[in-house]
């Protein structure tokens, strides 16, 4: 998993920057990047990039929460950021990095199996 810090939105050519320069290094053959059907997630160079890291792009269906492991992954990190109650932007930051830390390897595998992608690790 990798992340950025950015204050504000994000638009399509930062996203585009975010997937070449910071997730496209740490793909490797045979690796899964899940995207949902956002147009800016659609990016020919976007797509490049990660076929030629030997990755491949599986689109979620058209909005669907219960197919949605990201759905899962952010209501953990906003249950631990309510538990913690950060009230400044540094401190956010710092609950932030805490909450990430607590999603573990189990969790993904835990919220593709019941969102029927996977059934196991391998």
């Amino acid at each position: 998993m990798t992340s950025i810090n950015l204050v504000g939105g994000i638009d399509g050519l930062t996203f585009e920057a975010f997937i070449i320069q910071k997730l496209v290094p740490e793909l490797w053959e045979g690796a899964v990047v899940w995207l949902d059907n956002y147009s800016t997630h659609k990016g020919e160079a976007i797509a490049k990039a990660v076929r030629e890291a030997g990755a491949e792009i599986i689109y979620l269906p058209p909005y669907s929460p219960d197919f949605s492991p990201i759905e899962n992954f952010w209501s953990k990190v906003k249950s631990c950021l309510r538990s913690w109650g950060a009230r400044t932007y540094q401190a956010l930051e710092e609950a932030l990095v805490q909450a990430y830390s607590q999603v573990t390897e189990q969790d993904f595998i835990n919220w593709f199996t019941h969102c029927c992608y996977c059934t196991s690790p391998n």
